[in-house]
């Protein structure tokens, strides 16, 4: 599934979110609201400095496995959020 930018116009919250490519119906995880914009994201980074063109593919892969582990924590604990919120 891709993974989208997305901004609140009600409440100017960021977030990053994964979705499949045919759902549209997206909230904001904040304040629930309806008035949600697609921001456009890049699909990859481009390195221009040294110390990057310097990383082994072993590093780059464990770096990104670090990021990918944080971003699911992140949603982790935003649907904990959401599923307290519908319970109370």
């Amino acid at each position: 599934m891709p993974k989208y930018n997305y901004f609140c116009e009600s409440c100017d919250h960021n977030w990053i979110q994964w979705n499949s490519m045919d759902d549209h119906a997206v909230e904001c995880p904040h304040c629930l609201g309806k008035k949600v914009k697609k921001l456009p994201s890049s699909f990859f980074v481009v390195h221009t400095n040294e110390a990057a063109k310097e990383k082994t593919a072993k590093q780059n892969v464990i770096e990104h496995i670090e990021d990918n582990r944080e971003i699911v924590k992140q949603m982790k604990r935003s649907a904990k959020n959401r599923e307290y919120k519908k319970d109370v």
